[in-house]
């Protein structure tokens, strides 16, 4: 077990570099969405609350791997099939493997996200929000000074486990061929035989990656409400 861990541990090592790559590109991607549609989760037009919701309810239900085949094989195939340049054009970047990955990762994540901030928002005591617009402030001036800064600390705990979750995901896209850890272990078996040592290798990985995760987590939480204090 040491020699095969030493005979392939720099082969496992770029495919950590790229798992975790994929992994923040996908969380800055489902960050950005969440906090977009939380906001419009809590807006006070019932367009845009209606169209989060089925946004949230779609993505949830849909699991990771069919999202990421429809994006991948599915959307760029369907334009080419459909004749229409543009949108041929727009879709074209999909048949980039990472980007894929990235994409569908970010989005599928990014329904959870959304309840995760919407939650961490709705925990603020409304009357902050009374007494900011009291002063004259915006709405969105109170949101963006007052509100998203403390709900930040709210969500950011749940959000980490959110980004160990995806990173433990992202072992899927070894199915469309981008080169990460767990496609590291599959052409690892597949050149030795040694197909239990591959695996646990890779295993173990993720194992030292979540525990290293989560300490990290735990540190930042434990400045932030130190800073809070």
């Amino acid at each position: 077990m040491l020699q095969f861990a030493r005979d392939y541990l720099p082969l496992y090592f770029q495919g950590t570099l790229v798992a975790i790559a994929v992994t923040a590109l996908s969380m800055l991607l489902s960050v950005a969405i969440g906090l977009a549609a939380a906001l419009g989760r809590l807006s006070g037009s019932r367009a845009a609350r209606s169209i989060v919701s089925a946004y949230v309810a779609f993505f949830r239900g849909i699991p990771p791997l069919v999202l990421l085949y429809v994006v991948y094989f599915g959307l760029p195939s369907w334009a080419e099939q459909m004749g229409i340049r543009p949108l041929a054009a727009f879709l074209a970047p999909l048949n980039n493997r990472v980007l894929s990955a990235v994409i569908a990762f970010g989005v599928n994540s990014g329904a959870y996200s959304t309840e995760i901030i919407r939650s961490a928002i709705a925990s603020i005591p409304h009357e902050q929000m009374e007494a900011a617009q009291s002063l004259g402030m915006s709405y969105w001036l109170a949101m963006r000074r007052i509100i998203v800064p403390q709900s930040a600390r709210v969500a950011f705990p749940p959000l980490g486990n959110e980004f160990i979750a995806v990173l433990k995901g992202t072992s899927l896209a070894s199915v469309i061929g981008v080169t990460e850890l767990m496609r590291d272990a599959q052409l690892v078996a597949a050149a030795t035989f040694q197909n239990l040592m591959a695996y646990s290798l890779a295993g173990v990985y993720y194992v030292v990656l979540v525990i290293m995760l989560q300490g990290a987590v735990g540190w930042i939480e434990g400045r932030l409400s130190l800073a809070h204090k």
